[in-house]
């Protein structure tokens, strides 16, 4: 198996990956850093939460900008690494990570985005899958609310869950 290190090391940073996408695809991306731009796109308690983060943590994603909860969740997580400097984010394709990562982490598909959430060296604390826990629940009735970006800080709260999580 490719190490999660040197899968990190090869992929992309976020602003590579958002070139590589249509005219339409990199203006929600826009939208969202926009959205993420105003002062209360996150609570104060989710900012102290976020700034409290001690120790580097490596978000490695796979993703495509074709996909909307691409646009959406990795800009969020580009966001994060801008807020806080503990956290660096690289991007693989999706079709790497189904070569790299479906096998060794007994998955039969990868939905995307796919992210791994990694500690300093390299071991994973936890994963996010393609959008937030609330939007999962959610369902159909909040799923309009999500492509507006209204689910932008359920994103982060579901980061910071992994990485609050104790730890054995």
């Amino acid at each position: 198996m490719t190490s999660y290190q040197d899968l990190f090391s090869i992929g992309e940073a976020f602003d590579t990956f958002v070139g590589r996408g249509l005219p339409a695809e990199i203006a929600t991306v826009r939208r969202i850093q926009q959205q993420l731009a105003e002062t209360n796109a996150l609570s104060p308690a989710t900012l102290e939460r976020l700034r409290a983060v001690r120790g580097r943590v490596h978000l490695l994603a796979a993703g495509e900008m074709w996909c909307p909860d691409c646009q959406i969740n990795l800009t969020v997580l580009d966001h994060l690494q801008r807020v806080q400097p503990n956290i660096t984010l690289a991007v693989i394709t999706k079709s790497r990570a189904e070569q790299a990562l479906k096998a060794p982490l007994a998955l039969e598909r990868i939905s995307i985005p796919f992210v791994l959430v990694l500690d300093d060296a390299f071991h994973m604390l936890g994963r996010f899958v393609e959008s937030p826990e609330a939007v999962v629940s959610g369902g159909d009735a909040v799923r309009a609310d999500y492509r507006a970006g209204r689910f932008l800080e359920n994103t982060v709260l579901d980061v910071l869950a992994i990485l609050e999580a104790p730890r054995p």
